[in-house]
């Protein structure tokens, strides 16, 4: 469990303290007092990031310096840990165990977080960036040599593009370091590739088995990874890379690639982002969460796997859905890991049971000890 949470100037939470003694955790409030970003701040904690924005530096305090996050998480009986991780206008400072870290793949991974989000059916209908994020987010957790890779890649990219934008002028003159980026770029990407391909496959049969429990007629679904084939292999995409250069100064980017990839989301091979309703968005998005949640917890019961909690941030969907479906998700979760909730009106059929409820009021949390 996580059992302490400080955060300092995280958006409205600007000096909280919240300490955490039960599976079950309720945050309760209003719209726009702050429930959503405790859970953001839970999950910036285990993976370095926000699933609300790419932009670190919207997350801080308007008007303060800095941020820092600090969670203390307890892993069976007797054994704590703690990490903690502040941004400021100078940098990213990363601390476990209170000693420095410099590599994020050494301090990610030690919480695996799994999300229930309003926007999770823009996953299948919104733009190919967001699907690509979902993948490589889930795949990161499961495997450090993907996160690494994935790590390896963006920077060779961003370093490649940039010249690629300076290479009208002098072409020569760059093509040696090009060639350097381009080794970068094959040997990730290639790796990158493969895992996507395997990764998908094994999460579209389980969101095939989820389906058949809650909505029986979408179980005819299939996940469809498109890509580049010449980027399987690190020779051919090496190869790829030095044909396409001419055209990719053109460009002013890098054409072909991992970030290029797409997969598109069936039914009965119709594309649920063209022809898939509302409703069967947010159920095929809510089973695609369920299985890649099955598919973490018994990654965590395989002998010699890291181990790290699941925790489950659940973010005001349960009311969204049917009875089906949250049947399903209790009995999924129950007795795993920890789970966060977030409610404007906690609901009657809620299981009190073991449940710590906070009252979240413009930026502050006070625990509610009447329950």
């Amino acid at each position: 469990m996580l059992t302490e949470l400080e955060i300092k100037n995280f958006r409205l939470f600007t000096d909280s303290v919240l300490r955490f003694d039960s599976p079950k955790i309720i945050f309760k409030g209003g719209n726009g007092e702050g429930k959503t970003t405790l859970l953001e701040s839970i999950f910036f904690l285990a993976n370095l990031r926000s699933f609300r924005t790419l932009k670190v530096n919207e997350i801080c305090t308007l008007g303060m310096p800095f941020f820092r996050i600090r969670g203390v998480h307890e892993y069976k009986k007797n054994w704590k840990s703690t990490l903690e991780v502040h941004y400021a206008e100078t940098g990213r400072t990363l601390h476990v165990d209170h000693i420095p870290v410099t590599k994020a793949s050494d301090f990610t991974g030690r919480m695996r977080c799994i999300t229930f989000l309003p926007e999770d059916p823009l996953v299948i209908s919104g733009t190919s960036v967001l699907r690509r994020r979902f993948f490589d987010m889930f795949i990161a957790l499961l495997d450090k040599e993907y996160y690494i890779a994935l790590q390896n890649y963006s920077a060779a990219l961003r370093s490649r593009n940039f010249l690629l934008k300076s290479a009208r002028n002098d072409r020569e003159k760059i093509r040696g370091i090009l060639e350097s980026y381009n080794m970068l770029l094959a040997s990730n990407g290639s790796l990158i590739v493969k895992k996507r391909m395997q990764y998908a496959e094994m999460l579209s049969l389980e969101t095939v088995k989820k389906l058949s429990d809650i909505r029986p007629e979408l179980e005819e679904f299939e996940i469809r990874m498109r890509f580049n084939e010449n980027t399987v292999e690190k020779d051919s995409f090496r190869e790829k890379l030095e044909k396409d250069l001419s055209r990719d100064i053109l460009k002013g980017f890098t054409s072909a690639g991992p970030h290029q990839d797409e997969f598109d989301f069936l039914i009965k091979d119709k594309s649920l982002r063209s022809y898939g309703s509302r409703g069967q968005l947010r159920t095929v998005s809510f089973a695609l969460k369920l299985a890649q949640y099955h598919i973490l917890k018994m990654a965590g019961e395989v002998p010699g796997s890291v181990a790290a909690e699941n925790i489950v941030l659940v973010d005001d969907v349960l009311g969204d859905l049917d009875s089906r479906a949250k049947e399903a998700f209790f009995t999924e979760v129950s007795g795993k890991g920890q789970i966060f909730y977030t409610f404007t009106q906690i609901p009657d059929e809620m299981d009190k049971k073991d449940m710590q409820i906070w009252k979240i009021s413009d930026g502050k949390a006070v625990e509610d000890k009447t329950v």
